[in-house]
């Protein structure tokens, strides 16, 4: 462009000084070559330019088609940039779903396995406490029982598997209870009361009671005893000639039939007077009364030991008052001897010779103080008597607070007795009145045994507390009659 424009103007100034020299008609031929030679520069500029417009437009044009190709590739490469984010967003909320969904697995994990753990846990504790109970189950399967339970554990311990174990547990239960519930005869050794171990031959009626016959003939009695624990059983000696007669009668035709048959023996009161007509033996009166109090459990302990302790007091005071009564009355009688005649000398030496005794120490201040009057005497006399008065209230007030102690500990063996009353409940049901009974006994023996020892603690208070003012009567009656005898006229 820049070449045109120079052209144009070089071609403008000759023409310029051709039109000025028109004279020389030569020098316009030349100027008229001369342009005609411009003119030809100049189309050849000029087409030159138009080739470079052209080749400038045609380069603008494929600029332009460049441009919307790139804004295209632009476009498409935005669409998939847009695609690639979108299906990262959506990986994103895949992977952050799938991560939430691995959470709840695993906190479905966790808690299945807690699940699992607690219901091991509850089994051992099931399998344990059936192990605790075996103490009170019958006699002759314990052991067996024992290692029945034992191989249930092992069954949990072994498969970790509460299903496998609950499904042996629940055989094992069905296995003994339908031996509780039948009638067999077996041999086993058993302990009987007051012998050793013995081999017998025992017809067994389900849990409830069985009959025992040794190779000598003598028979025996598994029974229950109507108590919890260890002894629930008992095994004891048939010892009544009749009862044991009929009983190895009926238990030698049942060996000999191999079948239990007919009329069963059975006792149905199964408590203490039964056991006593069993066993063939007499119960003396005091052994009544010690199987009474047995059956009060601990709380007889200290409830027994009180009357003992109330004796001792008794007798430390009754001796107390007794003493100080008499020498009151020795000691007043000789001061007045000394007194009625005038004579104070004697009379305060009688009472210095008195090592104790409240009527001498009490002449020993009157006349000590004679001279100050008897205002002061009187007020020193009655200030011994004030210290006096405690030593024969002590021990009054422990005997008021055992005469109130006893029905607490009375009511507190109520409450055992109903406590040891629901825990049979709880254990054996209402179904067998035994269990229940011995909680009531409990509960009304230590109630009785309260009051027994309450009430005549009561009453004993209360003489000894007459018996101790009646004391501090006679000795305020003293003090005044010997001070009337040393102030007199006063």
């Amino acid at each position: 462009m820049k070449r045109t424009g120079l052209l144009i103007i070089s071609a403008a100034l000759i023409f310029g000084a051709n039109a000025s020299s028109r004279g020389d008609d030569k020098a316009i031929a030349e100027k008229q070559a001369q342009l005609k030679q411009i003119q030809g520069t100049l189309d050849q500029a000029r087409d030159s330019l138009q080739r470079l417009i052209a080749k400038q437009y045609a380069f603008k044009q494929k600029a332009v088609d460049e441009k919307e190709s790139d804004k295209e590739e632009l476009g498409r490469l935005r669409d998939q940039q847009e695609k690639v984010e979108n299906d990262l967003s959506r990986i994103k909320e895949e992977c952050l779903s799938k991560e939430q969904s691995l959470d709840d697995e695993r906190k479905g994990v966790t808690s299945k396995q807690d699940e699992w753990k607690y219901l091991k846990d509850q089994m051992k504790d099931m399998f344990q406490k059936d192990g605790d109970g075996l103490l009170e189950v019958f006699p002759l399967d314990h052991e067996l029982r024992q290692q029945a339970i034992e191989n249930v554990k092992t069954t949990l311990s072994a498969n970790s598997a509460p299903a496998v174990a609950f499904s042996a547990f629940v055989d094992y239960r069905l296995k003994w209870l339908a031996r509780g519930d039948s009638v067999s005869i077996d041999k086993a050794t058993v302990i009987p009361q007051e012998s050793g171990p013995k081999e017998l031959t025992i017809v067994r009626f389900g849990n409830m009671l069985g009959y025992g016959i040794d190779g000598s003939g003598t028979c025996y009695y598994l029974r229950q005893t109507g108590r919890l624990g260890n002894d629930r059983f008992a095994t004891e000696k048939i010892g009544a000639p009749e009862l044991s007669t009929k009983i190895a009668t009926k238990v030698n035709q049942w060996l000999q039939a191999g079948a239990i048959s007919g009329d069963v023996p059975v006792e149905v009161m199964q408590n203490e007077q039964a056991r006593m007509l069993i066993s063939g033996k007499k119960e003396s009166y005091w052994g009544g009364v010690w199987h009474s109090l047995q059956g009060g459990g601990l709380i007889m302990i200290p409830l027994l030991m009180l009357p003992f302790w109330v004796l001792y007091l008794v007798l430390i005071k009754w001796i107390q008052f007794a003493r100080r009564s008499g020498l009151m009355k020795k000691q007043f009688k000789n001061a007045m001897k000394f007194l009625d005649k005038g004579d104070f000398d004697k009379a305060l030496e009688y009472a210095s010779g008195c090592k104790k005794g409240i009527v001498a120490t009490m002449l020993r201040y009157a006349i000590e103080r004679r001279s100050q009057g008897r205002d002061v005497g009187e007020r020193a006399v009655y200030e011994l008597l004030a210290l006096e008065t405690p030593t024969l209230n002590r021990n009054l007030n422990t005997l008021a607070v055992i005469a109130g102690a006893a029905p607490l500990l009375g009511l507190l063996g109520t409450i055992s007795g109903m406590i040891t009353l629901f825990a049979a409940v709880t254990h054996y049901g209402t179904g067998d009145p035994k269990f229940l009974a011995g909680g009531i006994s409990e509960a009304l023996i230590t109630a009785k045994t309260g009051l027994a020892v309450a009430i005549p603690v009561l009453f004993i208070h209360d003489l000894l507390r007459g018996a101790k003012d009646k004391l501090v009567s006679g000795m305020e009656k003293f003090a005044i009659d010997l001070l009337n005898a040393v102030y007199p006229g006063e």
